[in-house]
């Protein structure tokens, strides 16, 4: 799992010199996490929810696993640490993420 390897042995990019780009790895990995997994419940368990319970549902394991992996990075490593703002870009990307494809995607008539 790449969230808990040595900051040095993740992959450096020096040509792209973008501030806060862990952040935005942060937001981006979220972002997409959230919306495939709304597509797969939408998909699978078309008739049996809302499109709202499917979000909140989503939302809340994302940013449970963002929690998870950060107190995983403050007690299980000694190169990684914690940061707030990384547990607020994973769940502002998930929330964004779903924000989105909620609003845009519409209800089957049957």
């Amino acid at each position: 799992m790449a969230c808990l390897l040595e900051g040095s042995d993740l992959l450096k990019s020096s040509f792209i010199n973008v501030p806060n780009k862990d952040k935005i790895a942060h937001f981006l990995f979220y972002f997409i996490f959230s919306i495939l997994w709304y597509i797969f419940f939408k998909k699978k368990y078309t008739t049996k929810s809302s499109k709202i319970k499917y979000g909140l549902v989503i939302f809340m394991v994302a940013t449970c696993i963002g929690g998870i992996v950060e107190i995983c990075q403050y007690y299980c490593t000694n190169t990684r640490s914690a940061e707030w703002t990384d547990f607020i870009a994973n769940a502002l990307g998930s929330a964004t993420g779903l924000l989105i494809i909620i609003t845009t995607t519409r209800q089957r008539k049957k």
